[in-house]
């Protein structure tokens, strides 16, 4: 839906980028006449006026001894023709009048024409509405088709399993050291690892931080199921009430564990 919404932008854009070059170059075709038109005429109004010389007409001679005839009353020949029972007629002109001349201030006007533009407009608005009644088209298809969309399947992310699980701890006293030893185990669905070290925390009776110790366990690198003894001495013994163990990667990330003693020693106990 969004590749439909990205074309219908894209064909808008290029049909109103199309309809402006055409609407651009009517206006530049129209402007272009009326300025031809415009200094046409005034090319025309700025000319002046010239008269042409005719030869002056030479006097005729005329034979004086030819004489014309009298022209004859024409009242006789009209009564005798209103008396043989015929209507008088009106003379006819022999050359139809010519139209009156177009006044000065008016010839070289220019005569006001029908703009095109509002046509044009008309069609450039009907183009703009048919353009966005797509792009309303398109929109409310997408809208329809993400409120028909199915919602997506949560799924809850797997418990990651712990990294360590402790099977046994000891510990002894010697020397003014506390000396702790266990074993654990890298879970059967748990991650390699590698150079784990094994960190030891000791306390007084009030919690008060005495000491600590840290030392790699027995084996480097520990496979799912595999297990490995670790030894780690901590320098006070005397007042120590309590100790904390922990593991941390070959990164310094800290690994967690699970305490299994308790579940080590029940198997323990129930082998024959």
């Amino acid at each position: 839906m969004d590749t439909t919404l990205v074309i219908v932008t894209l064909v808008s854009l290029a049909i109103a980028v199309g309809l402006g070059v055409v609407v651009w170059r009517f206006y530049r075709e129209d402007r272009r006449r009326t300025d031809a038109r415009i200094a046409a005429l005034t090319e025309l109004a700025l000319e002046p006026e010239t008269h042409r010389h005719l030869p002056e007409p030479q006097p005729v001679e005329r034979d004086r001894g030819f004489r014309l005839p009298p022209p004859r009353e024409a009242t006789a020949d009209r009564r005798s023709f209103s008396e043989g029972g015929r209507a008088e007629e009106p003379d006819l002109p022999l050359r139809p009048s010519a139209p009156p001349a177009a006044a000065p201030a008016t010839l070289f006007q220019e005569q006001e024409h029908a703009s095109p533009w509002g046509a044009r407009f008309v069609v450039m608005a009907g183009l703009g509405l048919a353009t966005a009644a797509i792009v309303l088209f398109a929109l409310t298809a997408r809208n329809s088709g993400a409120a028909h969309a199915p919602a997506p399947a949560t799924t809850t992310a797997p418990v990651p399993a712990p990294g360590l699980e402790l099977l046994s701890l000891r510990d002894t006293r010697q020397n003014g050291t506390l000396t702790i030893t266990g074993l654990v185990q890298n879970p059967r669905d748990g991650a390699a690892l590698s150079r784990v070290v094994v960190t030891a925390f000791a306390f007084d009776r009030n919690g008060s931080f005495l000491a600590s110790g840290r030392a790699p366990l027995d084996y480097t690198t520990l496979q799912p199921g595999d297990e490995s003894p670790f030894v780690v001495t901590v320098p006070a013994s005397e007042n120590v009430a309590r100790y904390r163990i922990g593991f941390r990667g070959e990164d310094g990330r800290v690994i967690a564990h699970v305490d299994r003693r308790q579940a080590a020693t029940a198997v323990a106990e129930n082998r024959p």
